[in-house]
This record gives structure tokens, sequence and C-alpha cells, in this order.
């Protein structure tokens, strides 16, 4: 493992404070400052509701005020501050998460349990998934196969909608919030609410929220065009700075459910909506700009719909039976390059599938010598068609049939878990779902038969500390894009080609954390080690065609090793002071080589005063964050790895060092909720800067300050 000394500044200061100050293990869950470890009980990736501290996997809960202030448009944006965890952004539209160094198919996204797929074959292709209409996100660090199949290599994400609770009182309570927000950067505004109605047999939720921004802005640098003066040994000028064109968006995301509760349990029925069109800006030719020739850009429309039926049955004091039929719609359309939304959509792609999930799970209390566990069956079919006249991906169908088992035991101070589940996954691309010529004739399948297992346990060696550790072996499948893609991808200005001879990719994911937590101060510190069979990578050919690169998919083994420490300590009455570092390394076992789309070395740093309450300002606050950013190379496969050779731009990036600031408070309203004010400022010095996984590096630079106003205003009792 290659780790670089000078990543950050004074770095080995910066282990040595995070070894030895309070780390933190959960999310605030009541409000600024307050350390509610004990009200967070993590569901995702653990046999049985419980703390995080003793999970054998490493897992962090974003809920109540901390998720609010942390909330974002994208999932990716509202995740990327905890350890291990980034995004791959392409301005404020599109935000993928990063999990320990592995993105897209390789992390599991779900609702509510339940597996959603929104087409993240591609770099910028991020979760179709509105943060504010969710109640909780739980993320799972570290393979997680055993409950949720394939794709879940590096971890999993798990959004739990709006809740559907019942009263307790026999009364009906009637409550929601309504959400308003203005940033300055893309002049973009936000509209929403939601709200809950909860009696004693009948339950209903909904939430509705409009986005509308326009084209991000920049720090106004220097640009390429005209070309400047060579300076030697620094970075390429980028060709757009300011305002950037085409990168606006709009989007309407709405939830409602009913829920029904009766003496056989609960019966719950949801229905999600995601609705988003944008522009992408598309980089210029890689020759000096013609005069009067002006950046272009690609529309895109993309709708997601998700129909859910479940229920929790309680059978006797043991066993509760979970059944879940679950439906899912998903809508990929894009232009052809230089062809904005303005002019509607042209058809060059046009990808559409129908999911349909049935999941039965048994969850079961003490049982023999088990104290806790699930057991479960799970069936999920893919049929997708490609509409489009480029064959970024073929139609299909995709089959999949799961069983698990994940239980848990404790004797004494040790708590183990353990878990398997064998899976059979059939995939088979069809001529007759697919608009243009393709390589195959008829159809072509592959079969894949995986079996995945994880064991791990804490043990309490004091009333305070937790020594943990996991080991699990994770799988997944290829996917109709990697086996059959032919095509120009517009996204990552490449042509892309699949192949038919890939293999299921295996992992083997160990990781050791040490975890504290005391009434003022929590802590964690782990270090992992992810080896991956069968890796699947998209190589150069070398060649190019119509001027593009030409990609195509390859195997290879690799190994990814990493650490993540993060500190929280309230130092004095008024004063919480943070701390997070993560570093991760990835390398191709052939060739020796940084494995694509690795976040640099991140360091975070926060400070956090809340002097009490100013006057009608209720539990005021002023908070400043610090993130340092480690230089990166571009791997030699790297999306977007071609503007390294470019005259403009660039596909590796410098260090960089970005200060926020944030500031809010709360008014009684008069309804038992205060509401809630915050202003919050982004790259408060402006500063020029490319971040690694942030697409649009290679010919343009990062946002640039932006001031973001949020007004949550509370209704009902």
């Amino acid at each position: 493992m290659r780790w670089r000394s000078d990543a950050i500044p004074g770095t080995m200061g910066v282990l040595g404070l995070a070894m030895a100050a309070p780390l933190v293990l959960a999310q605030e869950a009541d409000g600024v400052g307050v350390m509610a470890l004990d009200e967070v009980v993590v569901e995702a990736g653990a046999p049985a509701p419980g703390s995080p501290l003793m999970q054998a996997a490493q897992i962090d809960v974003l809920q109540g005020e901390e998720k609010d202030r942390r909330e974002g448009t994208t999932l990716g944006q509202t995740l990327d501050h905890l350890p291990g965890v980034d995004t791959v952004n392409a301005g404020n539209q599109a935000g993928k998460p990063v999990i320990r160094g592995l993105s897209g198919n390789r992390v599991r996204i779900l609702s509510d349990g339940v597996g959603v797929d929104h087409q993240q074959f591609g770099t910028r292709h991020s979760p179709n998934i509105d943060p504010f209409l969710s109640e909780r996100i739980e993320v799972v660090r570290g393979a997680s196969s055993i409950l949720y199949g394939s794709d879940a290599l590096g971890g999993a994400v798990d959004v739990k909608p709006l809740p559907l609770t019942f009263s307790s009182d026999g009364s009906r309570h009637n409550r929601g919030e309504a959400l308003l927000r203005h940033a300055t950067n893309n002049n973009q505004n936000d509209i929403g609410f939601k709200g809950t109605s909860e009696g004693d047999h009948w339950s209903f939720v909904g939430g509705i929220i409009h986005r509308d921004a326009g084209d991000i802005t920049v720090p106004d640098d220097r640009t390429f065009f005209p070309p400047p003066p060579s300076d030697a040994g620094k970075r390429r000028a980028p060709a757009y700075t300011g305002s950037l064109d085409y990168t606006d968006f709009e989007q309407t995301n709405g939830q409602i459910g009913v829920g029904y509760r009766g003496d056989f349990g609960e019966l719950r029925l949801r229905y999600t909506g995601w609705r988003n069109e944008h522009n992408f800006l598309l980089p210029p030719p890689a020759g000096n700009k013609p005069p009067g020739q002006g950046p272009e850009g690609v529309g895109q429309n993309l709708e997601n719909d998700e129909l859910r039926l479940d229920a929790t049955l309680p059978v006797n004091d043991t066993w509760t039976f979970e059944p879940t039929l679950a439906w899912q719609n998903n809508l990929r359309q894009s232009n052809a390059a230089g062809v904005p939304r303005d002019n509607l959509f042209d058809g060059t792609i046009d990808i559409e599938f129908d999911q349909y999930t049935t999941r039965l799970e048994a969850r079961h209390g003490q049982l023999a010598f088990l104290d806790a566990g699930r057991v479960g069956v799970e069936y999920r079919t893919k049929q997708q068609v490609s509409r489009g006249t480029t064959q970024l991906t073929p139609g299909g169908r995709v089959n999949n049939l799961g069983v698990f088992a994940f239980e848990e035991r404790t004797l004494g101070r040790l708590t183990l878990q353990a878990g398997l589940r064998q899976d059979w996954i059939e995939t088979i691309a069809k001529s007759s779902k697919t608009a243009v010529p393709t390589s195959f004739s008829g159809s072509d399948k592959n079969d894949e038969s995986v079996t995945s297992g994880s064991f791990g346990g804490s043990y309490a060696l004091t009333n305070n500390l937790t020594l943990a550790s996991n080991i699990g072996r994770g799988f997944r499948a290829p996917t109709l894009f990697e086996l059959h893609a032919d095509g120009v991808h517009a996204g990552v200005a490449a042509v892309q080609k699949g192949n038919p001879d890939l293999d299921a990719e295996k992992s083997l994911n160990m990781d050791l954390s040490l975890r504290w937590r005391s009434n003022r101060t929590s802590a964690s510190a782990t270090v992992y080690r992810n080896a991956i069979d069968d890796y699947i990578y998209l190589q150069d050919t070398g060649n190019t065609d119509n001027g593009l690169p030409v990609f195509r998919y390859r195997q290879t083994d690799a190994v990814l090793k990493g650490v993540e420490l993060t500190a929280r300590a309230r130092v004095t009455e008024t004063l919480e002071l943070s701390t997070t570092y993560s570093a991760v390394d990835g390398e191709n076992d052939q060739t020796g080589e940084d494995l694509p789309l690795q976040p640099a070395d991140e360091l975070l740093l926060e400070g956090t005063w809340t002097p009490g309450h100013w006057g009608w300002a209720r539990d005021p606050h002023v908070r400043l964050g610090l993130r340092h950013n480690a230089s990166r190379d571009a791997a030699p496969g790297e999306p977007f790895s071609q503007f390294d050779n470019a005259p403009f731009g660039t596909a590796s990036t410098d260090a960089y060092t970005v200060a926020d600031l944030g500031v809010g408070f709360s008014v009684d309203g008069g309804t038992g909720a205060p509401m809630r004010f915050s202003l919050e400022v982004r790259n408060l010095t402006d500063k020029s800067y490319r971040d690694f996984l942030d697409t649009y590096k290679g010919y343009a630079l990062s946002p640039g300050r932006d001031v973001r106003m949020t007004v949550r205003v509370p209704f009902g009792g």
C-alpha cells in the first residue's frame, strides 16, 4: 500500500490527534451540540436493530437535524462528510456516492432495504433519490452482499422513506414541514413540503419538492482560450471559467403513502416519483477554439417511479414476517452531443426498464442459542429496452434469485454476527429489445451462481471502548452495459465497448476498528483491506473513433486498502470540535497502477460554537469547517484521463483547502416546534481548485462561493 507522506501537511500529527482524541461513531439526532448516541439504532447490515457501537460492520446513521443540515440536492452530496464516503459530482445535479474507493454498480443503493437500480453504469449516473423525501439514511461500509446480493462490494446506502407511524393515544395527529432554500452560486431555488397524519389504525404520509437551478459559477480565473503563456510544471488553465453554460437543471420529486394497523400487524403502500431534466457541459475540441465558437451542452431527461407494498406481520413472540412487493420503472433519455434540453430529446439514447422485486424476510428474537437474526428469500427480474439510435447499452432481461440468513449471538462482552447467502443470476441480452444492430442475434446469455458470507464480532473491552472486526465475501455480476455496450458515451467523451466474456467480481473484505464513546466524546478508527478477483474496468485501447478515444472492458485482480479516522469532542460547554481523515489506495494487481475513480486523501476539520439563547433566537450556532484534499494523479483507465493530454484542463489534480462557514438559529413559531433558519457559505474564499472526483475537472474549475439560505417551517401539532 503506497501511503503518500506529503498528502496532508502534518499527517502524523493529525493521526496522532485522531487516535488520542474522541472519534465520531454516529451522528447527532436531536439538535446542535447534543451527543444523543443512545438514540441511534441501525437496521441496515445488521441481524437485528441495535447500536452502531456493537455492530461488526462499520455503519453510520444520518437522521434528525444533522441530516437536515447535511442535506444536499443529491445523495452523494448529502453523505460525503462521512468517513470513507465521497461523491462523484457533475455540477449540482449529479452526485454519486463513493464508499472506500468503489462507486456505481459496486455500491448498493436501497429503498428501505430493497435494492433499486438507476442505471449507475455511467460515471455521472447518480441515484434518482431525493434526500428531502427520507426520514434517515444508513450507510454500511464494506461488503454487504449477505443481505442485498449483487453490487454491494464497497457497501450499501439504505434510504429510509418518510415514516408511516401510528398514534399511541388513539387520537389523530397531523404535522409537517415546509422547506424554502436559495443558493446563490447557480441561482437554485428549492421549495418543498412533507407531512404525516397519524391515527390509531390509518396513517398517511406525503411530500413534494421542486428544484429549479441555473448554471453553476466557478471562480473567474484565467482560461486557456486564447492560449496563455506556457507555465512549465503547473496545471494547464481550464477551458471555461465564470458561469458554466449548460449546467442547469429542474427537478420535481414526490412521495405518498398510506398505512393500516390491525390485529394482524401493519400494511403499507407507498409511491415515489422522481423527475429531472438537466444539461451537461461538454468539453471543447481538443485544439484551439475557433473564433466565435461557444461551449456545447447535451440535454438529458431522467424519470424514476417506485411502487411498493409491504407488511410487518408478527407470528408470535419470536417470529415476525416482512413480505415486500416492489415495482420500479426507470427511464434515461439523452441527446446527441451539442443538443441541449431546450431542443427536447432527439432519441439518441432512450433506455427504459421495469424491475419487479419480491422479498420475504423473517426476523426472529431469541431462538435456541441465537439471540436475533433474519432469514429470507428474494427474487428480482428486470426487463430493459433500448430504443435509442446509439447502442449505449442493449435491451434484455436480468433474473436474480437469492436466499440468505444472518444471525447474532452475544456471549457476555462478545457479540458475534455471521451470515450466508446463495445467488443465481441470469443476464440475457436480446436483439429484439435493442433498436440498432448488435454484435449478437437473438439473445446472448450469461449465468452466475455465487456464494457469499460474512463473519464478525465486537468485544467490549471496557464500558467505553469496543474492538470490532468483520470479514465478508461480496460479489457483483457484470451488467448488460459491461457485457454489450457499443457506442458513444457523451457523458465521458469517449466510445465504450462491452466484453461478453466477463465473469462476476468476487471480493474478500476485512476490517478492524477500535471504537470509543463517553458522555462528551465518541471515537472510531478503522483499517480495511478489500481484495477483488476479476475486477471489471475500462481500458483505453489506444484507438480513436471520430476523434474520441475508444475504451473496452477488461478484467484483472485488484486490492483496495484504507484507513478511516474520525473524532468529535465537546471541549467546553459551548465549543465542539471534530475531525475526520480518510485515505484509500486501490491498485491493479497486474500492472501496479491505481484503480480509476479513487478519491484523494481527505482531512475534514470542523468547529461548532453554541453560545446559548440570544433573546428571541433559540439554539444559535456558528460552524467553521475546513476540507483539505491531497493531490492525485489520474489512473490510465480513469474516466476523462484523456484530458491530461489535452492542451487545456487536467485529469490529475493538485492539493487544495476549502473553507465553509455556517450560521443558524431557531425561532418559536407557536406550533410547539420552532422555525429553523440557516445560512451556509460554501467555498468561503471563492478558491480556484479542481476536485479529483469532479467530472468537469478536465475543462473547468470546481464550483466557487455559494451562499445557501434555508428556512424550515413546521406546521401541525
